[in-house]
C-alpha cells in the first residue's frame, strides 16, 4: 500500500520502486500528471517511443470492454523486453478492468492510469493505493518554491540570466500547467539564441499568457485612476481574473521602467513611450501613456510590483478567491493612482 504525497511525488517518479507495477497519477495540474506519468513510463522500458513497449489506451476504451487491459497488459512485446500501457481515465469507470489487472498482475507490464483531483475516499485512488503492488501519487500544482527552482534549472541549462524584472513576469505567467510551464520556457531559450540575459522585455515578447488586448484595456484603465465598469464589464464577459493579475504586473513594470528612462532623459516623456510601446502597449493613445508617465513616479510603480505578485500567487493558489484578489488588486492600484 503506497499513497505518495505531493512533496515527494518528484522522488519517487525518478525511482519507482520495483515492486509496483500500478500507478495512479493524479491531481489538477494535467501537465504535471502527465509528465510524471511519462516519466514513470521511461523508466520502466527501454524506448518509449517504440509501439510494441509503450501503448497509451482511453480510459473510456478501458471501460467499454474491462478485459481489454488485461489482454493488453499481458501481451509479449514482439522482441521482447519490459512493457508499459498508459491509461488516460475519464469519466466512465475502470474499476472493473484495475480490479481484474490486481487480481492477476502482469509480469513484465507497468500499468499507469492517469486522473484530475481525486478525493482521498475516491474508489479508484482507493482502490490503487490498497492494492499490494499499487501506487497513488499526488500531484499538487507548482508552489511558488517549484516555479523558481524550474526557472533557474531551464536557465542553466540554456545558459541564460534572468534579471529580477523578467524573473517576476515569468513566476507570474507560469504554473498553471507543468508542461505549458516547460514549454513558455523552452520557446524562450529559443528565442534567446545568441544572447545571454533575459530582460522583461523578451519575456513579455515571447512567453504566452492570457491576457490580451482585453485585460490590458482594463489594467491600463486602473493605472489611470478609472476601474469600476470596466472591470465589471470585463468579467461580466468571463474575463479571466489571472490575466488581469498578470496584466497588471506586466505594465507595472514595463511603466517602471519607462519612467526611468524618461527620468534619465531628463524627464522627456518621448522616452518612456517608446518603451512602452515596444513593450507592446502601442495599441494604446500616445497621449495616455504619457499621461500615466507623469501621473506615477518609478518609486511607487516599482513599490506596486511586490503586492502584485502576492495577490497573484494567492490567486494561483485558490482558484476560489482569484476574482476578489483580482478586483482587490485592481481597486488598489486605482486608489494609487488618483493620489
Amino acid at each position: 500500500m503506497v499513497a505518495v504525497k505531493s512533496g515527494a511525488a518528484e522522488k519517487f517518479v525518478s525511482a519507482p520502486p520495483d515492486g509496483v507495477f500500478l500507478f495512479l497519477v493524479f491531481g489538477s495540474d494535467a501537465g504535471m500528471v502527465r509528465e510524471r506519468a511519462l516519466t514513470i513510463v521511461s523508466k520502466r522500458v527501454d524506448d518509449r517511443r517504440d509501439p510494441f513497449q509503450f501503448v497509451e489506451m482511453s480510459g473510456d476504451a478501458v471501460s467499454a470492454d474491462p478485459l481489454a487491459l488485461l489482454d493488453e497488459a499481458n501481451t509479449t512485446p514482439l522482441f521482447g523486453g519490459r512493457r508499459a500501457i498508459l491509461v488516460e481515465t475519464g469519466a466512465k469507470s475502470v474499476i472493473p478492468a484495475v480490479t481484474s489487472l490486481i487480481s492477476a498482475p502482469p509480469a513484465a507490464c507497468t500499468v499507469v492510469l492517469t486522473a484530475g483531483a481525486l478525493k482521498r475516499d475516491a474508489p479508484l485512488r482507493k482502490l490503487v493505493e490498497g492494492a499490494k503492488q499499487g501506487a497513488g501519487i499526488e500531484c499538487q500544482p507548482d508552489t511558488e518554491h517549484d516555479l523558481h527552482a524550474l526557472i533557474d534549472r531551464t536557465l542553466r541549462e540554456a545558459g541564460l540570466v534572468a534579471g529580477p524584472e523578467a524573473r517576476g513576469l515569468l513566476l507570474a505567467a507560469l504554473g498553471e500547467d507543468r508542461l505549458m510551464s516547460r514549454g513558455e520556457l523552452t520557446k524562450l531559450a529559443l528565442y534567446m539564441h545568441g544572447r545571454e540575459h533575459v530582460e522583461a522585455a523578451d519575456v513579455e515578447a515571447i512567453v504566452a499568457h492570457a491576457s490580451g488586448v482585453a485585460s490590458d484595456r482594463v489594467v491600463t484603465a486602473a493605472f489611470g485612476g478609472e476601474v469600476g465598469a470596466t472591470l465589471e464589464s470585463y468579467f461580466a464577459q468571463g474575463g479571466d481574473p489571472g490575466a488581469i493579475l498578470f496584466g497588471a504586473m506586466r505594465y507595472a513594470v514595463a511603466l517602471h521602467r519607462a519612467r526611468l528612462a524618461m527620468e534619465r532623459e531628463g524627464g522627456r516623456t518621448d522616452a518612456g513611450v517608446t518603451v512602452l510601446m515596444r513593450a507592446g502597449f502601442g495599441f494604446m493613445h500616445r497621449a495616455l501613456l504619457e499621461e500615466h508617465l507623469k501621473r506615477w513616479t518609478s518609486a511607487r510603480l516599482g513599490a506596486l510590483v511586490e503586492p502584485l505578485r502576492v495577490a497573484q500567487t494567492r490567486a494561483r493558489a485558490n482558484a476560489g478567491v482569484a476574482l476578489m484578489e483580482a478586483e482587490k488588486a485592481l481597486w488598489e492600484v486605482a486608489k494609487a493612482a488618483r493620489r
